[in-house]
C-alpha cells in the first residue's frame, strides 16, 4: 500500500488506517528506537516508546505534509522520541547500578540468558560485514521480503537468497547449532 492510499486510508477509517501503519512500519520505528536506545532501555521500555511514535503521528496527522515520506517521517519521529526517552531518564548513580530489582514471577536468570544470547547473535551478524549483514537483518529482523532488500541493495533477488542462506549457514556454525 502507498503512502498516500495509507493516508486516505487514515482520513476515512482511522482504526483500519493505523493498524496497517503499524503493520508496516512497526519494525523499522522499532528498530530506529533500538539503535538509539541501545542497551540503556529495556524491551518495555522501548516498546512504549515505539507506541508512542505511532500516537504522535496519530496526533499530528492533520499537520503531516506529504513532503517526506511515511518511512523518514516516522523514522525521524523514533529517533527524537528515543532522544527524549533518554533524556528524560533519571540519572543513574553507582548504588542503583548495584540493586537489582526483579519483579515478581519473572524468572531473572532465563531473561539474563536470552538478553546475553541476544547479544552475541547481534554481534556476529555485525560480523559477517556487508551485505551480508543488511541481508540478514532486514530478512529476519524486519520481515523484508528478498525482493524488497535485493532492490535495496540493488542485487538481485537470488543473490540475496543465496547470500541469506550462507549467512545463516555461517551463523549456525558460529553459534553451535546443528544443521536442519
Amino acid at each position: 500500500m502507498t503512502d498516500a492510499k495509507l493516508i486516505r486510508l487514515l482520513d476515512d477509517d482511522p482504526n483500519e488506517g493505523m493498524r496497517k501503519l503499524i503493520s508496516k512500519y512497526s519494525g523499522l520505528v522499532f528498530a530506529v528506537v533500538r539503535g538509539v536506545a541501545g542497551e540503556a532501555c529495556d524491551g518495555a521500555e522501548i516498546e512504549d516508546c515505539v507506541a508512542d511514535v505511532f500516537a504522535r503521528f496519530y496526533k499530528g496527522l492533520p499537520s503531516f505534509r506529504q513532503e517526506a515520506s511515511l518511512k523518514t517521517y516516522l523514522g525521524a519521529l523514533a529517533r527524537n522520541a528515543a532522544k527524549n526517552m533518554l533524556r528524560d531518564r533519571p540519572p543513574q548513580t553507582e548504588e542503583s547500578d548495584l540493586l537489582l530489582e526483579i519483579p515478581d514471577g519473572s524468572d531473572a536468570l532465563a531473561e539474563a540468558i536470552e538478553k546475553e544470547l541476544l547479544r552475541r547473535v547481534f554481534d556476529e551478524i555485525k560480523r559477517l560485514g556487508p551485505p551480508d549483514s543488511e541481508i540478514v537483518f532486514r530478512k529476519y529482523y524486519l520481515g523484508q521480503s528478498s525482493k524488497t532488500v535485493a532492490a535495496a541493495l540493488g542485487m538481485t533477488v537470488s543473490n540475496v537468497d543465496v547470500r541469506a542462506h550462507r549467512a545463516l549457514i555461517k551463523l549456525r556454525a558460529i553459534l553451535g547449532g546443528e544443521e536442519i
